[in-house]
């Protein structure tokens, strides 16, 4: 500590050196030359931080000039910048569309509404914020700049003022919902037609368009769904052929198909649901059932023979590996009842009907012949 020091060199200062014998008068000036050698070390480091401190003290006044050159040079800049009050930009707008417009009626074209998006600078000044835009040729960061977005409507003379309003999009509502709609955006609803949908009163379209302009009181044309129901035709005698084509005719859709062994021809329809003269919706689609053949008919009707067709002709679909109650369901219904019918379809036509992919059918196959061949 400097006050030991000091202690240290009075001490040391006022010692009789004639007291001393000689080995110790060698320490005492010993500690004496070392410590006259550290205090001039001491003043030398002290006058090395001062001047240090001068250097640094010298910089900083330098940054600080430079700073404030640059703050001036800065609003210098700002004040030469033009800038220009957010109601004379948009009067400067209005008067180029003015001219604008008035070269465009002298072709009888019209300027409807503008909306412009305007990048710009936003400054202060003494009457309120400043609009600063960037020179043409000064290259700027967009995300810097804020977005100005407003609409601009030429003003017409008050004789031919005409206001136009957006078209509401009242798609897919129902007619009471549009019907509403379009009276509270100041319009009318025009005609109304109907087309056969799957709710009665929901609007299909309209004209004119949404988002469109029209004046007030323009009238909106609606389309609306009609749930339309008809009688079912009869289409038992028909082949499944003719018999699509009329319920086609009919607005109706062939539902599943099955075959069974009847007394009748091939394909002919032998029975159908919805029966015939009952109402439904348009595009209800009817379930077919139709006549596997005579011959069909007549095998089901004989005995049974006695070379082993019986017992391949009894193995249920479910017996095959990989076949459970959906699959042989929907075999059943396009007529494979067993698994010799089934081997007797192709690999694609078991695929399409089951909607089981193509390498499973092909495995069902493979199984269904062992169990014939173990029968």
């Amino acid at each position: 500590m400097p006050g030991d020091d000091f202690r240290f060199t009075r001490e040391l200062t006022a010692l009789d050196a004639t007291k001393l014998d000689r080995a110790e008068a060698r320490e005492v000036e010993g500690l004496y030359r070392a410590k006259e050698y550290l205090a001039t070390e001491f003043r030398d480091r002290l006058i090395e931080v001062e001047s240090e401190r001068d250097l640094l003290r010298t910089r900083v006044d330098r940054l600080q000039a430079e700073r404030d050159s640059l703050r001036e040079r800065l609003d210098g800049l700002e004040a030469d910048r033009g800038s220009v009050a957010p109601d004379r930009l948009v009067a400067s707008l209005g008067d180029a569309l003015a001219s604008a417009r008035d070269d465009l009626s002298a072709a009888e074209y019209a300027i409807g509404r503008v909306e412009v998006d305007l990048k710009a600078n936003v400054v202060g000044g003494d009457d309120g914020p400043r609009f600063q835009l960037p020179d043409l040729a000064e290259p700027v960061n967009r995300e810097t700049l804020s977005t100005l977005r407003f609409d601009l409507r030429p003003a017409a003379p008050a004789e031919e003022t005409t206001v136009y309003d957006p078209i509401p999009d009242v798609r897919d509502r129902s007619l009471a919902e549009a019907r509403g709609a379009v009276q509270r955006a100041g319009f009318t609803v025009g005609e109304v037609t109907t087309e056969p949908g799957d709710a009665d009163d929901v609007v299909l379209d309209q004209f004119p368009s949404p988002r469109s302009v029209a004046e007030p009181g323009t009238p909106v044309d609606l389309t609306v769904s009609e749930r339309r129901e008809l009688d079912v035709p009869s289409v038992i005698g028909l082949d499944l052929e003719d018999a699509a084509a009329a319920l086609d005719d009919a607005g109706l859709t062939v539902g599943a198909v099955d075959a069974e062994a009847r007394d009748a021809p091939a394909d002919a329809v032998v029975g159908q649901s919805p029966p015939a003269g009952e109402s439904v919706p348009v595009g209800t689609a009817v379930d077919l059932t139709v006549s596997a053949g005579s011959a069909a008919a007549d095998a089901a009707s004989e005995p049974p023979e006695s070379d082993g067709l019986e017992e391949r002709a009894t193995v249920d679909l479910e017996a095959v590996d990989g076949i459970g109650p959906t699959y042989a369901d929907r075999l059943r219904e396009s007529g494979v009842a067993d698994v010799a019918t089934l081997l007797d379809r192709d690999v694609e036509a078991v695929a399409e009907v089951t909607r089981a992919p193509a390498s499973r059918v092909e495995n069902w196959f493979v199984d269904a012949r062992r169990l014939l061949e173990d029968e």
